[in-house]
């Protein structure tokens, strides 16, 4: 995974969004009395009062794993 493409945010339905790298599934959101992220391969997850910082916390590991070459 990189993000040389970016993080594209598809809303699934009213509780669940997707993130996209290209052609790569690299995390979800869904909404349970907060928001839980979670990357595709189960190495990051959180809890989240938000939307935009459940999806910054994994695409800010999206760019931590680019700057580090760990991709």
């Amino acid at each position: 995974m990189s993000l040389h493409d970016g993080i594209l945010w598809t809303e699934v339905d009213d509780s669940h969004w997707q993130g996209s790298s290209g052609l790569d599934l690299v995390g979800e959101v869904s909404w349970d009395d907060g928001y839980a992220v979670r990357s595709s391969d189960g190495e990051v997850s959180g809890q989240h009062r938000t939307l935009d910082s459940a999806k910054a916390q994994l695409e800010g590991w999206m760019r931590w794993l680019d700057s580090t070459g760990a991709v």
